[in-house]
């Protein structure tokens, strides 16, 4: 009986043993998460104020804010032939293009940033009112 005993008892420590391992196992899960954000691409711009001279526009701090994975641009429309004028996106300077749009940034990536713009237009007659400006995100849009 006594053999017996000790037999049942050391099954039972074997059993328990083994089922602890499995038991730590098959506790492990894991899980995924993906989630689809939708595209946001804003532009804000402050008032524009014409300098003393009347040939320089300042048109301020831009906010730029675009979650496209791509990236995105900054395109300022205006009216065709407008030689001469120059655009300065953060001391950069941008010539305006002959047709009615100049990209006057290209981003590849995701960013929320301010940047200062201002305008040269010497020489040129442009009425304030005929330039705007957008934002296009690159890639897929969701």
């Amino acid at each position: 009986m006594r053999k017996s005993m000790l037999l049942l008892g050391t099954m039972c420590l074997a059993a328990t043993a083994v089922g602890t391992t499995v038991q730590a196992s098959s506790e492990r899960a894991g899980f995924r998460l993906a989630a689809v954000v939708n595209t946001v691409c804003r532009l804000e711009l402050p008032g524009a104020s014409a300098g003393t001279s009347g040939q320089i526009i300042d048109f301020g701090s831009f906010y730029q804010l675009c979650n496209a994975r791509n990236g995105y641009r900054v395109v300022m429309r205006h009216p065709a032939n407008m030689e001469g004028a120059t655009l300065f996106w953060d001391g950069r300077a941008v010539p305006i293009s002959q047709g009615n749009e100049t990209v006057i940034a290209d981003e590849n990536h995701a960013a929320s940033k301010y940047s200062d713009v201002r305008l040269d237009i010497r020489g040129v007659d442009v009425p304030i009112s005929s330039l705007s400006f957008r934002i296009d995100p690159k890639g897929s849009v969701y």
